[in-house]
This record gives C-alpha cells, sequence and structure tokens, in this order.
C-alpha cells in the first residue's frame, strides 16, 4: 500500500466514529477569521488549476446546510500533483479538508489550504449525513404542509380541475417529488420541501386576493396556485448539493411544468373523459405567465385577473421570504 493511501486511512480514521457517520461541528456560518478547519464539506463547484509564483494552485466552491465558502488550495511545484488532487473529486463529493484556515480575501472570508500542512480528501458516501449539507423542513414540516394541500384539492368543485388534481397526486412518485423538491438554488424555499411550502403560502395568499375580489374564478386561481411550480420538479435535483438538471437549465420549469400540465390533461381525454380547450388554455396560461415579465422568464404576461393574481400571490411570497431568510441569515452571524 502506497504512502498516500496510508496517509489517506489515517486522517479518515481520526476523523470518521468506528461505528457512525461523521457529523459536521464546523458549519460554514460560523467559521470566522483565523480559525483552523478541520470538517467535511460538499463541492458546488471547481475552478481548474493554474499557476502562481510558488506552483499550482486551484480554487473551488464548497457548502453546507448554513451557506457556501470559498476554499483555495495551494500547491508547490508538482503540477501534475496538483491536478491529480483536482481529478479527484467533482461536484457534489463531499471532501474532507483538513488543516485549512479561514481567512479575508477582498472583505469575504475564504478557506486557504497549503500542500504540505493541509489537505483535500474526498469521502465515501457511507462517511457522512447528507442532512448537514441541504437544509430540510423535517418530514413533520413537510406532511403538515402536504396535508393542507390535499385539503385544498378536496375543496376545488370544477369537475374538470379537480379531475386534473386528482391525476397528479394519486401519482405516488410525482407526490414524492413534489413534497421535497427545493423552490431555488439560492433566493428562497432552497431547502427540501421548499417549493411545497412556497406552494402552500401562494395559495393562502390567493385565498385571500379572493376573499378581496370575489369575481375572480377561485377554482382556477387555486388549481394554478397549486401547479404553478410543478416543473421544478424537473428543474431540480439534489444530493448533497442542489442543482439544475439538464432540462432545467435548457427549459426551465415555467415550460416544463406546462408540459407536464398539458400531458395529463390528454391522458384525461384519452381515457374518455373531457376537458374544456378554453378552461386548459386559461390555466396554461396562468402557468405560462405567473412570472409577470418576459425578462424575468415568462414566455408571456397576464392577461387575465386570475393570471395577474397569482404573479402578485407568487411574488409577494417569494420575495418576503427571500427577506426573512437573509434577515435570519445575517442574525446567526
Amino acid at each position: 500500500m502506497s504512502d498516500e493511501n496510508n496517509i489517506k486511512r489515517e486522517i479518515q480514521a481520526t476523523i470518521l466514529p468506528q461505528d457512525d457517520k461523521k457529523r459536521k461541528k464546523q458549519f460554514i456560518n460560523t467559521l470566522e477569521e483565523g480559525v483552523e478547519v478541520n470538517d467535511l464539506f460538499a463541492v458546488k463547484s471547481k475552478k481548474s488549476p493554474r499557476s502562481y509564483k510558488k506552483g499550482t494552485w486551484f480554487d473551488i466552491v464548497v457548502s453546507d446546510k448554513t451557506g457556501d465558502i470559498r476554499v483555495k488550495f495551494w500547491g508547490g511545484e508538482d503540477k501534475e500533483k496538483v491536478q491529480r488532487l483536482y481529478n479527484s473529486f467533482d461536484v457534489g463529493d463531499v471532501i474532507s479538508i483538513r488543516s485549512g484556515m479561514v481567512e479575508y480575501y477582498e472583505d469575504t472570508l475564504q478557506i486557504s489550504v497549503n500542500e504540505g500542512r493541509g489537505d483535500i480528501i474526498k469521502c465515501a458516501p457511507d462517511e457522512y449525513s447528507l442532512e448537514d449539507f441541504i437544509a430540510d423542513l423535517g418530514k413533520e414540516k413537510i406532511e403538515s404542509l402536504y396535508a393542507f394541500v390535499k385539503e385544498e384539492i378536496s375543496g376545488v368543485e370544477n369537475q374538470y380541475l379537480r379531475s386534473l388534481l386528482d391525476m397528479f397526486f394519486k401519482d405516488e412518485k410525482f407526490v414524492e417529488k413534489f413534497k421535497h423538491t427545493p423552490s431555488a438554488l439560492m433566493y428562497h424555499h432552497n431547502y427540501i420541501g421548499g417549493n411545497l411550502e412556497h406552494t402552500v403560502g401562494v395559495i393562502k395568499i390567493c385565498h385571500t386576493l379572493c376573499e378581496i375580489y370575489s369575481s375572480l374564478n377561485k377554482d382556477l386561481l387555486l388549481t394554478g396556485a397549486i401547479l404553478h411550480d410543478i416543473g421544478k420538479i424537473g428543474e431540480y435535483r439534489w444530493s448533497t448539493i442542489i442543482d439544475r438538471t439538464e432540462d432545467g437549465n435548457m427549459i426551465g420549469h415555467i415550460i416544463i411544468g406546462d408540459r407536464m400540465i398539458r400531458e395529463k390533461i390528454n391522458e384525461l381525454r384519452k381515457n374518455g373523459n373531457s376537458f374544456p380547450y378554453d378552461l386548459e388554455k386559461q390555466l396554461s396560461h396562468l402557468i405560462l405567465s405567473h412570472h409577470g415579465k418576459l425578462e424575468w422568464g415568462s414566455p408571456v404576461v397576464p392577461k387575465t385577473a386570475e393570471a395577474c393574481a397569482l404573479h402578485y400571490a407568487d411574488l409577494t411570497d417569494s420575495h418576503v421570504k427571500n427577506y426573512i431568510q437573509k434577515l435570519d441569515e445575517e442574525n446567526q452571524k
């Protein structure tokens, strides 16, 4: 066995309990200048090695459930050795940073790891707990929010919209993804169960708007609220980090969601159930226009009262939540 493998095993033995997974102790939101770092982090992004006056260096961005931070590895003159280390882990992997040092660079905290003193080592999946790396609402909260959505569905009186909702929410695979999908990479509700929580917020705002404006088509608006972000189950994937899928990058959740709805409506029709084409068009318009502006990602702007209401409900919930999250982050520092 090589010296390199021996060192790796020794380091892992010092940080891993024999009968349990390693649990993080140093979370990113607690790091301060001058602190030595010896802990696990998920790799969020990488930049290729390049030269500096003393050798070769590279930088990566790592994260845990409390935030992210840049890491710079300062290698020596052996360029191939630094390249091998860089190639030894990928985005989404969990790494162990040993003897890193927190420091300020351009008014921002970063971690520096120097070859010979510190190291970066890829961890196996059984060596860490996923819950340390992505924030999660927790099972109890998620089930409570989902029960609220189910209750809302039971209150939809329009038979066509109710049939469409039932078709979606009787699909166990869809429900599992719907309950756990994040709502964003970093802006708002960026955690497991976040999109479900956002959906509930939008539903509640739409209820209030219906109380104020009685002319709104309540069943149509609430169906739009329930389904407006279902495309995010195809836009995001998550393990140790939240990332966009290829469809998320190339198509986006608005178009993905509209396609999902049209596919279910076509399935209803193939099974002998009717669904009015005008109602399909109205619902599709709600989904496509809910970002409100072309420059915000909607292919069309709202052109009905219900579409306007859904857009502002979505905007309100996302903006207020983002503001609250930022305040919470500041208070935790």
